[in-house]
């Protein structure tokens, strides 16, 4: 059993889950160093969806939950063969703990999923932490296809994104 946040903000027991959603600087395209981490002690699932608004926070993305928000927030699945070993360094890069903390910038929670290819499951995602209201949504709610929009002029010359985070 692991402590999580629930959608009313209460620390509450749970099942650890074997999934996690990733919508950000985590996913493969990114090629961040943390990713190579999950590639290394996770099985990728395949491409799923969030029920929730992106937004851009300069070198990285935050998710809310929003059960009304189209589209929704697009990411990637990974299956966890120890979510005890691999979730505590995940919680340090993404700078939050398995307990409730409204200082943190994220929390990690589990949410419903939806798969590309297979059912819905219930998976650990790094939720942002902090008021929205001026933050610049992402549109589209894919990180990936929207900072290779940003990032990218018709010539080939680089503009607009901000450097990941290290």
């Amino acid at each position: 059993m692991i402590r999580f946040v629930n959608q009313g903000g209460r620390p509450i027991a749970t099942p650890m889950s074997d999934w996690l959603f990733v919508y950000g600087t985590l996913r493969r395209a990114c090629a961040h160093p943390m990713h190579k981490l999950l590639a290394e002690h996770a099985q990728p699932a395949g491409p799923a969806a969030f029920a929730g608004r992106l937004y851009d926070l300069g070198r990285y993305p935050g998710a809310v939950p929003d059960v009304a928000a189209h589209p929704p927030v697009r990411g990637e699945l990974y299956r966890l063969p120890d979510p005890q070993a691999l979730l505590p360094l995940l919680d340090r890069y993404e700078g939050c703990t398995d307990r409730h903390d409204p200082a943190a910038e994220y929390r990690r929670e589990q949410r419903i999923v939806v798969r590309e290819a297979g059912p819905s499951v219930r998976a650990w995602i790094y939720l942002y932490n902090r008021p929205t209201g001026s933050l610049r949504p992402i549109a589209g709610g894919d990180y990936v296809r929207w900072r290779t929009a940003c990032v990218t002029r018709a010539d080939g010359s680089a503009h607009g994104a901000a450097p990941l985070r290290q």
